[in-house]
This record gives structure tokens, sequence and C-alpha cells, in this order.
């Protein structure tokens, strides 16, 4: 028994885990090395407790492996995870031997366990680092075959070591018939003695090679190919050529088709340039990123410039200088979008008078798609311009007319409007007076009267100014404007004249102004003139509506709809009610709905009818939304 003490003193001293089991494989000893590793005493992992020790993934695999090697007797070395003291799994190696008695039976079995985290982890290192390099390998032999040109390598006395598998496929032939020399077999034979000249020269005095030849294919026809090749010297200082043949027969019938048009084609421009400066008309054409190169001399002629003026991006002095920026934005947007798109500007005549032209482009493009120079027009628009200015003016001086029209029709209704408040101020004046008198003083009440007697000048007022600005004869004027308010000025200018008629008013306003770019004078017009509208086509009965809305749509504008319960129009003739001079009134001119639908439109809206049901009509139109309050 003290012998067996001091041999257990002596396997605690070895700096090894060690352990023992009975003939049965019941773990029965672990030296002192091995419970500090795993943190646990004896009593913890004895008998079959130490498979609580195996990582659960090992676990399967360990125990099968340590019955096995009980049944066999056999020692056999194991792997597997075991947790450390601070809850680490980390590989071990566990090794066994038995001991047998006499007869060969197994008495116990003994063994240590070794740490071999540190080796396993390079081991995995190693494996992943070549399976790295492996991969790498494939890859960049994959790139090379799949890589559209015939790719080489040659030893430093020329002869080839290596084609990819574009060079075999093109060849149609196995390596063995294209490496070392085989490859001079499939160039022409035209071109062999000056390329191998070439390739010898470049061997011995320089580190690079460009040449060009043809290669046959595997259909036996040759094809020309640019050669190109650069020597490079390794870590272990072996030198070898790398290089690629890039298939250029399109580019090089392309050359020769080339040189032999070039002679036509300048003949041909020659008589162009003939035409072009015999022509009744000012061309021009400019480099692909907008510089002029060429203006007729018609041109020249008109501007008065010498060409040496205005060639490049010199032409800008040639327009007046209120339209340079627009047209540098547009020439800009044209060059950049590869698509032409007319401008009007105006181009100084070389007696200094500015005339209105028309100025057209077109490109010439490329196979791929790419300008090759933009060739235009410049066409005298000034007559045209000036009929448009006199249309405008027709059709403003009609606006005019027609709004002054309107408010003649509603002269009455505006007198009681604006009679009212007068009215009003008279007599609240009357009562300021009387409470002003001695013995009647009461200058709270005077104070209330004369309160009154301000608003009801407010409100004769605000009628006074909205029909002189309805009858004013002004400029367009673009601002920001709030559609609602613009509503409610023309619903109060008409007040009086929808009741004198006995018709009642519905409204459907947002709570917050809806902005719109624009002149208010000219929409108000429009809102006016469909109120009107839908007045003169209601019963006076008492019984008809005019429902007026307002709304942002789903593509966010401002939308506004006018709309009745009178006698309508019928569904055919709804898409005709805003041409000229067609009316559906006894004394109508038909073109009061034609000015609306030049004003929603000049604001960038559209205007439309519609027949409602069982009765009525209305009329709606949008406006570009130029932001709200909310």
């Amino acid at each position: 028994m003290e012998h067996h003490i001091n041999t257990d003193e002596i396997i605690d001293m070895i700096p090894a885990m060690a352990w023992s089991t009975t003939a049965d494989g019941m773990l029965d000893f672990a030296n002192q090395h091995f419970l500090e590793y795993v943190g646990l005493p004896l009593s913890d992992i004895a008998g079959e407790n130490f498979y609580r020790l195996f990582h659960p993934e090992d676990l399967e695999r360990l125990g099968t492996e340590w019955r096995n090697i009980m049944t066999s007797r056999t020692a056999k070395e194991v792997e597997g995870r075991l947790r450390r003291a601070d809850g680490d799994f980390r590989w071990c190696s566990l090794r066994q031997k038995p001991r047998h008695d006499s007869e060969g039976k197994v008495v116990r079995w003994y063994g240590v366990v070794l740490d071999i985290e540190d080796r396993k982890q390079a081991e995995d290192a190693l494996k992943e680092t070549k399976a790295a390099l492996a991969a790498s390998e494939h890859n960049l032999r994959l790139i090379i075959d799949s890589l559209p040109v015939l790719v080489w390598s040659a030893r430093p006395d020329g002869s080839a070591d290596f084609v990819n598998k574009s060079w075999l496929d093109y060849a149609g032939l196995t390596p063995e018939r294209i490496l070392d020399w085989g490859f001079l077999d499939l160039y022409h034979p035209d071109d062999i003695p000056e390329m191998v000249e070439i390739w010898k020269r470049d061997l011995e005095n320089s580190d690079h090679t460009q040449l060009k030849g043809r290669i046959r294919g595997g259909d036996g026809k040759y094809r020309w190919f640019y050669f190109s090749g650069r020597k490079l010297t390794d870590a272990n200082g072996v030198v070898r050529w790398f290089g690629v043949n890039i298939d250029i027969d399109n580019l090089q019938c392309a050359e020769t088709a080339l040189r032999k048009s070039e002679a036509a084609l300048r003949e041909s421009e020659h008589k162009l340039s003939l035409i072009i400066n015999t022509i009744p008309a000012m061309a021009w054409s400019c480099t692909p990123d907008g510089q002029l190169e060429y203006w007729n001399k018609n041109l020249i002629d008109f501007v008065g410039l010498p060409f040496q003026e205005i060639v490049g991006l010199g032409f800008y002095r040639m327009f007046h200088p209120e339209d340079v920026e627009r047209m540098r934005l547009s020439w800009d947007e044209v060059v950049a979008t590869k698509q032409p798109k007319p401008v009007d500007a105006r181009i100084r005549r070389f007696d200094g008078e500015y005339r209105w032209f028309n100025l057209r482009q077109n490109p010439l493009l490329d196979a791929q798609g790419e300008v090759v120079r933009w060739y235009g027009v410049v066409v005298d628009i000034e007559d045209r311009k000036r009929a448009e200015e006199s249309l405008r003016q027709s059709q403003s001086d009609l606006a005019h007319v027609t709004r002054l029209t309107t408010i003649g029709e509603l002269a009455v209704s505006i007198a009681h409007e604006v009679n009212q408040p007068l009215m009003a101020i008279v007599t609240n004046a009357g009562t300021c007076v009387r409470w002003l008198q001695p013995g009647q003083t009461d200058l709270e009440q005077a104070r209330f009267a004369a309160e009154r007697v301000v608003r009801d000048g407010h409100r004769a007022g605000d009628i006074v100014s909205s029909i002189r600005a309805m009858a004013q004869r002004s400029q367009v004027r673009m601002e920001r404007t709030d559609i609602n308010q613009a509503l409610r000025d023309v619903l109060f200018l008409l007040e009086g004249e929808l009741q004198s008629r006995g018709l009642q008013t519905v409204t459907n306003l947002p709570p917050d102004p809806y902005y719109f770019i624009g002149d208010p004078t000219q929409v108000q017009q429009v809102l006016l003139n469909l109120i009107m509208n839908s007045a003169e086509a209601s019963s006076s009965d008492g019984e008809g509506t005019i429902y007026v809305g307002c709304s942002q749509n789903a593509n966010s504008e401002i939308e506004v709809t006018v709309s009745d319960t009178g006698k309508g129009i019928p569904p055919e003739l709804v898409d005709r009610v805003f041409d000229a001079f067609y009316t559906t009134k006894p004394d109508g001119i038909g073109m009061g709905l034609t000015i609306c639908c030049s004003i929603v439109e000049a604001h960038g809206g559209r205007i439309w009818a519609a027949t409602n049901q069982p009765r009525g009509t209305s009329f709606s139109f949008t406006l570009p939304l130029q932001g709200t309050n909310r």
C-alpha cells in the first residue's frame, strides 16, 4: 500500500495528464495535472463520468472509439476536444496502453492526455492555406483560359512552353502541336520572316515585343493578330516571356477599306463644301464636344465676322447678350445627351440689328452610336416671331374684352354689393354722431359704430379693388399665388350675382394654402368664366346649386372643379366646348372657354369638361403645385 501511494505521488509530479481505468473502462485515477487542467475533482469524473469532459459533437465518436479499443485490447491514439477548466474546448490526443495478466487478459488501462490545440490550429491553417493556394491557382487558370485572347508564355530562347485554352480552341490543335516551335507552322508564310526577325531582336535587346501577323485557325483561314509580350524574372531568377495575341482582323480590314475610301471621301467633301456654300441657307458643323468647326459663307456674310473670331466656342458672341446663357445651357444639354433640340435665339446682323433665328441640329453617329460630328442650319424666324407676338397681343386684348364684358354683365350686382357697405357706413356714421351729442354721449357705443364704419369701408374697398384688378389691362406677371385665395376673391365678387339668381354655392376648399406660379388675374378670369357659365346654365327657381372645390390630385397637382346642376351639355358635344367660336349660348361668341384653355395650358395645366348625372356639367382644370403650408 505504501508503494502505491509513492507511485501516485510520483505520477502527480509528472508534467503530463495521466490516468488509469479498470479493465472495463471505468476511470479510477487521474493525476493532479489532469485534474487541474479540467478543473474538477476525481469524484466528478470517475467511472463513466469522464465522458462529460468531451465536446458534445465528439462524444459519440470518442465513446465508440473507446469501446472498440477495449474490445480489440489494442492501443490506439484518438483525438478529440476536452473542456478545460476555463470552459474552452481544446483539441487533445488521448493515448492508452493495457496491462495484461499472466493469461493475457487486460487488468487495467493506463493513458495520457496531450493538449494538441496549437498543433491542430497550425495544421488547420496550413490546410486552409493550401486550399486557398490551390483555389487561387485554379481561378487563375480559369481566368487565363477564359480570356478572349490567345495567351502564351515562352522560354528565353523564344520557344513556347504554355498556351491557354483560347489558343488551343482557335488553332484546333493539341498543346504538343503548338508548344516549343510548333506555333511557327500556323503563321502565314509571307509573315514568318519579318515576325521571326522582330521576335529574335526583342529577345536579345529588349524586355518587350510588339508585332503583327496572320495566324491560321482551325477552319484553315488566316486572321490578323496583334502580338504583345513582356519579359519577366521571377523570385528564383528564372526568365520567361508572357504575352497575348489579339484578333485585329476586322480592324485590319477596316483600315484597308478606310485607306481606299480616303481619297474618294476628300473629293466628296470638296463637292459637298461647294454645295453647302452655294445653297441659299445658313449651315454649320461642330466637333463631337460642341465646338464650331465650320459655318458656310452665307452665315459668315450675315454676321459680318471673320471665321477666326467665331471658331471653337467663339460663336456665342453672335447671340444677343440676354440669350447667351440660355443658348449655352441648351447646347451643353444637346452635346451631353446626343439628342437634337431646336432652340430660338437672336443673332446680330453685320449692321448691328438682331433678328430671331431657329437653330436646328442633328448628330452624325458612328456604328457604336458615338457622335462623329454635329450638323445644323440656322433659319430666320423674325417674321414668324412678330406674327406670334401679334397673335399673343390679340389674345390678350380679347381676354381683356371678355373680362370687361363679364364685369359689365355683373354691373347691377356689383352696384348692389358696393351699395350695401356704403349704406351701412352712412347708418353707422349717423349712429356715431348721435352718441357724441351732448346729453347722449356714450363713447363706447360711438367707438363701436366707428369701428363698423371702418369695417364696411374696407369691405367696399375690397369690392372696388377686385373689380379694378379684373378690369385693368396689365402685363402678365408670374408670381406665387394661393389658388384658395383667388377662388375666395372671385366668389366674393360674384356673391351678389349668384344670390340674385337664386343659386346656392357649395365650396370645398382645403384649410391650407395651395400655391402655384402664374398670373393671378388670368387664373381669376378662368374661375370667373367657369362659375358664370355654371350660373347661366342653372335654373333660377332656388334649387340650382354650384359646387366649387379644390384639392391635390394623385399627380401632386392642384385640381379645381366647378360643377352645376343645370341643363348640361350633351355628351357628344363635350369635347367641342373648348373649340374657338363654338358656343351653346344663343348670344355667345364661343371664345370664353377657348381663352380659359389657353390660359390654363400656358400655366402648365390642362382643362376638361364632363357631363354630370343626372344633370349638369363639371369643368375641371389643373395647375402645377408649388408648395403648401402643411
